[in-house]
């Protein structure tokens, strides 16, 4: 039982982990904590949904159909509402995450209801026996797709000039500028690039949970516990986040009661703020 619990708080760790890695670029490159990254995976949630099961397009065209459409939307979306407020008073920059989360969920309840959709499985839902272990193959996946997201995305910013003029920008936008590099673009490029992790981590979550408007909410506050966790100046770190959250609340819900979950996985969070509010992996200030 206790491997069992420790795969499933894997997979579900991954996409914590995913979305952790939103608000860690998020606030490296824009200095300000995104409330409304939670919507960049019902966006993506219902992307998936829309080209998958309302048009019948196969996954595998479907998926990268909906990553490109979370981009477009992402892009959209910054330039409308985060763009004009650079250099601007940071509490204005907070509330404007917060307002616009609660106009994506509220759009997208205008659209599709309130009603969940169900999302077909497509990774596979039918527990394969290892030995005393059953593994379902959809965790699998979401691990293995989870971790290969991490080190694309650690090879990227650290491998290619546009990753590199990413960090520069995200640590002094005045030097970045003074060396040629477009700040603004950059930052946007971070943005797009938060939001499709997001959207991911929506994809992947889509056949686990039921989807609908408000989905953003839970797993949005859970990859905010994750960044904190891990650091919120750490990509590595938020994953390690993500992991360790999604394990903790498996093991609470297998061994305690799924009643505590939840309440377990963020007294973590509060202790790690206590006593290192760095984050497990984050530079002491």
């Amino acid at each position: 039982m206790f491997v069992q619990q420790v795969i499933q708080g894997l997979a579900i760790g991954s996409v914590y982990g995913l979305m952790a890695l939103g608000y860690a670029l998020m606030w490296q490159a824009w200095a300000v904590l995104d409330f409304a990254r939670g919507e960049a995976a019902m966006i993506g949630a219902f992307s998936i949904l829309v080209f998958h099961s309302f048009f019948k397009i196969p996954f595998v065209a479907a998926f990268p159909l909906a990553i490109a459409t979370s981009a477009i939307l992402g892009y959209v979306i910054q330039w409308l509402a985060y763009r004009p407020l650079i250099g601007g008073i940071p509490i204005n920059r907070l509330i404007a995450t917060l307002g616009m989360g609660i106009l994506l969920r509220n759009l997208a309840r205008v659209i599709y209801g309130a009603d969940p959709y169900p999302f077909p499985t497509v990774f596979g839902d039918k527990p394969v026996s290892i030995g005393n272990v059953l593994v379902v193959p959809q965790n699998v996946w979401i691990t293995a797709i989870g971790f290969a997201l991490v080190v694309l995305l650690r090879l990227f910013l650290t491998r290619t000039y546009t990753g590199k003029a990413m960090r520069a920008a995200a640590q002094d936008r005045e030097t970045a500028a003074l060396m040629g590099i477009r700040v603004k673009q950059s930052m946007a490029l971070t943005f797009v690039l938060a939001t499709c992790l997001g959207a991911i981590a929506g994809l992947l979550v889509a056949p686990v949970y039921f989807v609908r408007a408000d989905m953003g909410l839970s797993i949005g506050l859970r990859g905010f516990a994750s960044a904190v966790l891990g650091g919120l100046d750490s990509v590595t770190g938020a994953m390690i986040g993500g992991l360790l959250l999604g394990v903790t609340e498996n093991l609470a819900a297998g061994y305690i009661s799924s009643g505590y979950q939840a309440a377990i996985a963020f007294s973590i969070m509060i202790l790690i703020l206590i006593f290192r509010p760095q984050g497990i992996m984050g530079r002491r200030l």
